[in-house]
C-alpha cells in the first residue's frame, strides 16, 4: 500500500524530539497548573512536570496523564461507569465504529478501558473542529488522534477521504494498531444512532475494490455502543436543534469549544459502554456490496447492545403515550419532569422541550 511521508507525517503521533518539544510547551502552556491541580491533587507541580518531561513515547503519556484524566471524569462526572463484551475484541487490531453521544468522552471512555486491560491504545479519528479548542492541537497528537479534513473543492475532499481510507488500512493491517471512529459525522442529536454509508465506502475504498467484503473484513469492525443516564451537551444539542428549526443556524467562534467542555464536565449519572460482536465475513457477504445495508448491520449491533436508562423509557412515553412505567420509579419520573422544566426555562426556544425529550426518548425503538 502507498503511503507517502507526507501523509504519514501529518497524522502519526509525536515522536522522538517532537515529543519531547511537545510536552515542553505543554507543561509551560497557561494550562498546565489547572489540569495538574486537578488530575495529580496529591503531588507537587514541579514534581508532575519533571515525570511528564522524562516520558518517552505517546503510550507513557496516556499511561501517566490520560489514564488519571479518565478517572477524573468516571469519578467527578458520573455516578456509575461499567462496560461489557470486553471479550470481543480479541487479540486481533479493530476498526471500532462507535455511536456518537459526545464530542471526546465517548472515545476517551473507550481508550480508559483498553489501558486498563493493559492494552495498546488506539488511535482516533476526530473532526477538526475540535482543534478550535485551547491546546487540542497539542493533545491530539500526544493522544494518537487526527482529524479529517473536511474543507476544499469535491476533488480535495475525495482525495483526502482516500487519504484516510489508506491509512485507516495501514493502521489495522499493516502496523497492527487499533482504530476509532465515530459513526457519522457529528454526535446523534435526536436519540437515534444511524451510521453513515459513506463512511463504510470510504473504508472499503482502500482495500480490494472487486470484493469489498473482503475489504472490510480485513478491518474486523467491531462496533461499540455507548450510553448516558444523562446527555452529554444534552441541553446544547437541544438549543441547537431547535434554533436550526427556525432558520439558518451558524457556530458561533468558541461553540464547538464550550461543547468539548461541557461534554466532559456535565454530569453524566451511570454509563455504559459495550464493544459488540465483530462483524463476520459471512454477515458482510450477505451485502453484496451495500454500504447502506452494512451500516445498518452496524446499527443493529449499536441497537442491540445499548444500555437503555429510566430517563429513556420517561422520555419515550412523553413522545408516544406508550406506557412505560415498568421501566422507572415514580422518583425517576419526577425527576427527569424537573430537569425538563429547569432545562425550558433556561432555553425558552419553540420546540427546545420536544427535542430534549426525542435526545432521550429516540433510543427506545
Amino acid at each position: 500500500m502507498h503511503l507517502d511521508m507526507e501523509d504519514y507525517s501529518r497524522y502519526y503521533p509525536y515522536e522522538g524530539q517532537e515529543f519531547k518539544d511537545s510536552l515542553r510547551q505543554l507543561v509551560e502552556s497557561q494550562y498546565y497548573l489547572p489540569l495538574v491541580s486537578k488530575l495529580f491533587p496529591d503531588q507537587a507541580p514541579e514534581d508532575v512536570k519533571q515525570k511528564i518531561l522524562e516520558l518517552t513515547d505517546v503510550d507513557q503519556f496516556q499511561a501517566f496523564v490520560m489514564f488519571r484524566a479518565c478517572l477524573y471524569i468516571i469519578h467527578n462526572t458520573m455516578a456509575e461507569f461499567t462496560y461489557s463484551g470486553f471479550d470481543n475484541i480479541g487479540h486481533k487490531p479493530c476498526l471500532f465504529i462507535s455511536n456518537h453521544r459526545d464530542i471526546t468522552v465517548d472515545a476517551i471512555m473507550t481508550e480508559y478501558i483498553l489501558i486498563a486491560n493493559h492494552r495498546k491504545s488506539s488511535h482516533v479519528v476526530i473532526g477538526s473542529n475540535l482543534y478550535e479548542a485551547p491546546l487540542m492541537g497539542l493533545l491530539a497528537r500526544l493522544n494518537k488522534m487526527y482529524a479529517i479534513s473536511r474543507g476544499g473543492n469535491r476533488m480535495e475532499f475525495y482525495n483526502s477521504l482516500m487519504t484516510m481510507s489508506r491509512y485507516l488500512r495501514h493502521l489495522v493491517t499493516e502496523r497492527q494498531e487499533s482504530v476509532w471512529i465515530a459513526q457519522r459525522n457529528g454526535r446523534t442529536k435526536d436519540g437515534l444512532d444511524r451510521t453513515n454509508p459513506t463512511l463504510i465506502k470510504m473504508i472499503a475504498a482502500s482495500g480490494n475494490r472487486s470484493n469489498p467484503s473482503q475489504a472490510l473484513d480485513d478491518m474486523n469492525i467491531v462496533p461499540i455502543s455507548i450510553s448516558y443516564e444523562w446527555e452529554p451537551c444534552g441541553l446544547l444539542k437541544a438549543r441547537e436543534v431547535s434554533l436550526r428549526q427556525q432558520g439558518p443556524y451558524t457556530k458561533v467562534p468558541g461553540e464547538d469549544t464550550q461543547s468539548i467542555l461541557s461534554g466532559i464536565s456535565d454530569f453524566k449519572g451511570r454509563v455504559h459502554l459495550s464493544f459488540c460482536q465483530p462483524l463476520q465475513m459471512r454477515e458482510l457477504e450477505d451485502c453484496h456490496g451495500n454500504f447502506d445495508d452494512i451500516a445498518h448491520l452496524i446499527d443493529q449491533r449499536i441497537k442491540e447492545n445499548y444500555r437503555l436508562w429510566p430517563n429513556n423509557y420517561i422520555a419515550h412515553e412523553l413522545l408516544t403515550g406508550q406506557n412505560t412505567a415498568d421501566h422507572y420509579s415514580a422518583q425517576e419520573k419526577q425527576q427527569f419532569l424537573q430537569y425538563l422544566d429547569q432545562a425550558c426555562q433556561q432555553y425558552p426556544i419553540p420546540g427546545f422541550r420536544d427535542n430534549l425529550i426525542g435526545i432521550y426518548g429516540g433510543a427506545v425503538h
